[in-house]
């Protein structure tokens, strides 16, 4: 059948067949939910959403009901779904479970009768609406914290407050256990440390006492976790809003800390775990998750952060925990490579942020040093350039996101001095400009097609735009107040800006040319998505992570953009 075809055209029509077959076998092997959603007087509604769960796969579904109050829930993979409806003031209960079989369609019709539990109101997770993150708190101005008296105040503003300011300390909430891990971490960075001294025994004993004392959860600042479904929009959702899927997994190890999410050549979406200590990855065609531990290291306290797909099938990350090491692995070989730090400011290579460069040097923003660091992989050599602003103040700007514009200059928030910074990439050079926001706290960015930069505002709930010809800032409201726009990542095709909304989980999407938003709910309160990505080979799809939730997942179109 091929022999009137050349063979680069061979080649091309059995990649293609591939590719169909592939999605035909996976189709093959999924099921189907599918319904109406009516209110107490037997109406359809349209514009609710609808959650299917599946607690063996640890994963939840959601859809849209569309016209007549139908609903569907394609490629779904087998096994025992709950369903229920949420809509106006009003949700179903859970329905009965029912069994999804590969290559058929269940029916579940629902009915919103139960009286919804009170909107959560925008904020941070796990906070009251006001209190920010550590850097956000660290941005506001005014006197340093008041620490209470005690030996524990002399051991922090002697040892502690050289690596950082006291307001980490003062926001911190753990019980007694988990400050103990925080203190031994302490101890090892010290180690690695320029600048810190060690703690003797003694005074680890009198400040775990201390801390646990006056900075534990006992403090009555945590609040109990909400409703899942109270932070779902009170209004039914219109128009483009309707056409998507939000699906959603938990992770085995719910405390694992997934920060940073990144999407491979593959269409894989993987997370660096900060406490779990494990790379994850989950397979959007199986929704099957499996996890990869790094290459064992002096400490078994692994801190992974920073993840970022660079070219050649090649994950970089950071091991910013003791070990303070950074590393690459191929998606294909399964092969890592490691390169350790020299002995730094603080000891740690703590940071959230890693990007490569065109030019071949792998960049990492050092959060509580004050420090971007840049590593030419081939010579393994690191360079290590001071953040002006926080050598001036005496303390950490806190340089967090980054982006590489479209003249390959590295941009970085500087989200405790409400400032922009552009790092030249060979000699270090650090130009600041201030941001026309009050309370900016900028977080993480992204470049857009034509190489300008678009920066989430957390502090402000605001987008903005850095036209990097010009240095221009241009700042865009989204229709939800104080969402927590945290971080933005670019559809390079279609040249549309999609961003965390973190305070109120949605995933906002702003189309520059009409200057207009869309924005995509998620499935549950308090996913704690704090980074997204776009897959440019399948735009439609954007990936999130969530730090304290413990879960990844995306949201994907349905048709249209």
């Amino acid at each position: 059948m091929f022999r009137h075809l050349s063979p680069k055209a061979v080649v091309v029509m059995l990649a293609a067949v591939a590719v169909v077959c592939t999605h035909s076998v996976w189709a093959q092997n999924t099921g189907s939910v599918q319904g109406v959603i009516k209110n107490s007087s037997g109406a359809p509604v349209s514009g609710a959403f609808v959650k299917l769960k599946n607690a063996d796969r640890r994963l939840t579904f959601m859809v849209i009901s569309q016209a007549q109050g139908r609903y569907t829930a394609s490629t779904l993979p087998p096994g025992k779904y709950v369903v229920q409806g949420i809509g106006g003031e009003f949700q179903s209960g859970l329905s009965a479970p029912v069994d999804v079989a590969a290559g058929r369609a269940a029916t579940v019709d629902l009915s919103l009768t139960v009286q919804r539990a009170p909107a959560l109101a925008p904020a941070w997770p796990g906070r009251l609406p006001g209190q920010g993150g550590g850097e956000a708190e660290a941005a506001r101005p005014g006197s340093p914290p008041a620490l209470p008296e005690g030996e524990g105040k002399r051991i922090i503003e002697t040892k502690c407050i050289g690596c950082h300011d006291a307001q980490r300390t003062v926001n911190a909430r753990a019980d007694r256990a988990r400050w103990l891990e925080i203190i031994h971490d302490m101890r090892i960075y010290a180690q690695g440390s320029t600048l810190a001294k060690d703690l003797t025994d003694q005074e680890e004993e009198v400040l775990l006492d201390y801390v646990a004392t006056n900075f534990s959860d006992r403090g009555g600042r945590e609040r109990p976790k909400p409703d899942p479904n109270s932070r779902l929009p009170r209004t039914l959702l219109q128009g483009e809003a309707t056409r998507y899927i939000a699906v959603e997994y938990e992770l085995p190890n719910t405390n694992a800390e997934p920060h940073e999410v990144t999407v491979d050549s593959d269409g894989n979406g993987w997370v660096t775990q900060r406490r779990g200590g494990k790379l994850g990855r989950l397979d959007p065609k199986t929704l099957v998750y499996t996890e990869i531990a790094p290459p064992p290291a002096p400490s078994k306290n692994l801190r992974l952060n920073a993840i970022w797909a660079g070219p050649n099938n090649e994950l970089w990350f950071v091991d910013g925990g003791p070990n303070r090491r950074w590393l690459s692995y191929d998606t294909k070989t399964k092969e890592f490579s490691v390169f350790t730090l020299p002995k730094m400011k603080t000891g740690t290579a703590s940071g959230n942020t890693m990007r490569t460069h065109p030019n071949g040097t792998v960049w990492m923003n050092s959060i509580g040093s004050n420090q971007v660091i840049r590593l030419d992989p081939k010579t393994k050599e690191f360079t290590v350039f001071e953040v002006p602003s926080g050598v001036k103040a005496g303390r950490s700007a806190s340089p967090y996101g980054m982006a590489i514009s479209g003249d390959g200059q590295v941009w970085i928030m500087l989200n405790a001095m409400n400032k922009m910074g552009r790092v030249d990439p060979v000699t270090g050079n650090i130009e600041e400009f201030d941001i026309p926001v009050e309370n900016a706290v900028p977080r993480k960015a992204g470049p857009d097609a034509d190489g300008n930069v678009w920066v989430g505002l957390h502090g402000a709930g605001k987008l903005m735009k850095i036209d990097y010809k010009t240095t221009k800032m241009t700042v865009y409201s989204p229709p939800t107040e104080n969402s927590g726009v945290y971080a933005a990542s670019v559809d390079l095709k279609n040249n549309l800006v999609w961003f965390a909304q973190q305070h109120v989980d949605k995933i906002g999407r702003f189309d520059p040319k009409t200057e207009t938003f869309v924005e995509f709910p998620l499935a549950n309160a308090e996913e704690d998505h704090r980074r997204i990505e776009v897959d440019q080979n399948n735009p439609k799809r954007i990936w999130w992570s969530g730090n304290l939730s413990g879960r990844m997942g995306y949201i994907e179109l349905l048709d249209g953009k």
